[in-house]
């Protein structure tokens, strides 16, 4: 039992440094202006995503 909760420690670890490391990553490009407008990318995800949901509702 011991060496799961170990493996799942580790894991969590590794993954919340690669999470930490992203975030880092966002605030610099937000810091230098590159950022996108929400709007925008949820309009792209919209137009990604529809053919998808036609496809799925035939």
């Amino acid at each position: 039992m011991n060496v799961l909760f170990d493996e799942w420690e580790h894991l969590y670890k590794g993954r919340f440094k690669e999470l930490q490391q992203k975030i880092q990553v966002g605030i610099e490009s937000a810091e230098r202006g590159e950022v996108l407008d929400a709007k925008d990318v949820f309009e792209r995800l919209r137009e990604k995503l529809k053919p998808k949901r036609t496809q799925a509702s035939q």
